[in-house]
């Protein structure tokens, strides 16, 4: 019987060293492929200088951006979730709002208006998305159980 339990713990203890190892080496990935977005950002700079008529370079430029910032926010969710080990609702909520705003600055940049019905789609999209974010901070399963703490010094420390 007590062999089990050791063996039990020792192939825990090497799956979690090779979970993390593998969790260290997507964190080096995602870096070097957000250098590498924000090097062919920056060099996108180059298209203002061209020939190009100076609105369609600006909207090159303002979607490549907008683009950069989506990655940024997902990839900054999947870091969470290499630290968490679980996915978090509000967490991934965000890059879903961000990409959503993205695609509304970029179809008003290009086109120069929208129908009603376009607005009111993206309006209702993005209300939803903010409701469920909201409702996933505020029944979040970490939140109830720091609102259970009868401390008040622990709450202030978790709050901050």
């Amino acid at each position: 019987m007590e062999l089990k339990k050791i063996k039990k713990v020792k192939v825990s203890h090497i799956f979690n060293t090779a979970l993390q190892s593998i969790i260290n080496v997507l964190i080096v990935y995602i870096i070097i492929l957000l250098a590498i977005g924000l090097g062919k950002t920056i060099i996108g700079i180059k298209t203002l200088l061209n020939d190009d008529p100076i609105g369609s370079a600006f909207t090159g430029v303002v979607t490549d951006i907008l683009t950069f910032l989506v990655i940024i926010e997902l990839f900054r969710s999947f870091i969470e979730y290499f630290k968490a080990r679980r996915f978090r609702l509000n967490n991934m909520m965000d890059p879903a709002i961000i990409l959503v705003v993205r695609e509304l600055i970029v179809s008003l940049y290009k086109n120069g208006h929208l129908a009603w019905q376009d607005l009111a789609g993206y309006s209702l999209l993005i209300l939803s998305l903010g409701v469920v974010r909201t409702l996933a901070v505020r029944f979040s399963p970490t939140r109830s159980a720091h609102t259970k703490t009868p401390k008040v010094s622990n709450a202030l420390t978790h709050s901050i």
